[in-house]
């Protein structure tokens, strides 16, 4: 009888060689799960970070299109305007002629000067300047924060002038002078970037890292006629299950691996695209990525039990990729989520699935390391992944499932 047992057990590793052979045979599964986080995530860092630079020194280099409506007590402040080297005027009779030629993209920013400058001037009052936006509108906003410098250094530099005039120390206007001192190792608007975006590229690596080879595993031999085959060996149901779960589990856990491999490449090669990664003050310490680790393997064998499910509930691969059309929905949306959430966050939301793994890589990207949430959520994790393997192994005991056509 222990015999018997022994080599019943022994045909599961059996299974899990031979499935996991197969899997990386599949070109699919190589491209996404290899050349993927080796090669396309690094190049995708790069094409992010030049066109980041690009675009950060084209909005500085640009001038900036304003429709002002025009008087003749405007032509002071659009001759200032011009002089700025930074805008391009052009004169409009109404506000309606402003909407009208931001909406047709032909001005960035509109502006409405009260027509009594010179009086207001005069008697030192404040003149009222309506900036007129699209807030839907990027290049709006940027013409707007533009003028609003503008307005503010001007403003500024006057009532220094008026006070020096009256004999006054201009400075009784500034009772505080703030400036920005980052502290040493602190991070830039790089590391703001990168630490919302890489929990979601992790958590996505190892979801779509095992599609393939899950889809293939149970839909695609059923497709293929070649399950029949392996149901009738001396291997049982459950010595099936556990070594193609064990191959997927595998492939998830290969792939979130090769993705943190991936991430590393960036931040120690030294390669000139990389630079703005270095410069945004983001650093991957050894604890961070024991962590990530941590987090990554009890969410593998989730996916793992999830795909390996719609796999064996599916008639064949196509039905398998329409089931994927609805788990994909509830897999982004936590990961995405997670970055508009801060690193501050209730101890029950390391109960929700996706969401507590990507909070948790987000903290220790921040090099914050909450044991009380991530020992919470890592419990959670294995009791789902438990619940997905069950689920998994049952539903491949399923006679009318397995063998649907």
């Amino acid at each position: 009888m222990s015999d018997s047992r022994s080599s019943l057990s022994s045909r599961v590793p059996i299974i899990f060689k031979k499935e996991l052979r197969e899997i990386f045979r599949d070109k699919r599964t190589r491209m996404s799960v290899i050349v993927g986080p080796l090669i396309i995530t690094p190049l995708m860092f790069a094409v992010i970070g030049k066109g980041v630079q690009g675009q950060m020194e084209q909005v500085n280099s640009e001038k900036t299109t304003v429709a002002v409506i025009s008087s003749a007590s405007t032509a002071g402040i659009e001759t200032e305007l011009k002089k700025t080297n930074q805008f391009v005027i052009t004169k409009v009779q109404s506000e309606r002629e402003v909407t009208q030629l931001i909406k047709d993209r032909k001005v960035s920013v509109g502006l409405k000067i009260d027509p009594e400058i010179e009086t207001h001037d005069a008697m030192e009052q404040p003149i009222e300047i309506t900036a007129i936006v699209d807030k839907g509108e990027q290049s709006s906003q940027i013409g707007m924060g533009k003028l609003f410098e503008y307005f503010q250094k001007e403003g500024a530099d006057k009532a220094k002038r008026r006070l020096q005039l009256r004999g006054v120390n201009p400075e009784v206007i500034t009772p505080y002078k703030m400036s920005e001192q980052s502290i040493p190792g602190g991070g830039g608007r790089a590391m703001l970037f990168l630490v919302q975006m890489l929990p979601y590229i992790l958590i996505m690596a190892s979801f779509s890292g095992a599609i393939y080879a899950a889809f293939d595993q149970v839909a695609g031999e059923k497709e293929r006629g070649t399950l029949e085959t392996l149901l009738v060996s001396p291997a049982s149901r459950r010595d099936i299950v556990l070594g193609k779960f064990g191959a997927v589990v595998s492939v998830c856990i290969i792939s979130s691996i090769l993705s943190i491999i991936g991430l590393v490449i960036p931040f120690k090669s030294g390669l000139q695209a990389f630079d703005w990664i270095a410069k945004g003050g983001l650093t991957l310490d050894p604890m961070a990525m024991v962590v990530v680790v941590i987090v990554l393997v009890p969410l593998s064998v989730l996916f793992a039990g999830v795909l390996l499910t719609l796999s064996t509930f599916a008639k064949n691969q196509k039905e398998a990729q329409t089931y994927l059309g609805t788990l994909f929905p509830i897999v982004i949306m936590p990961a995405m989520f997670s970055m508009f959430m801060g690193a501050k966050v209730a101890l029950t939301v390391a109960l929700i699935p996706v969401l507590n793994a990507s909070l948790i890589i987000k903290q220790a990207l921040n090099g914050n390391y909450n044991w009380a949430f991530i020992g919470l959520a890592f419990v959670a994790s294995v009791v789902y992944a438990g619940i997905a393997l069950s689920f998994a192994t049952r539903m491949f005991q399923n006679e009318k499932v397995l063998i649907k056509t």
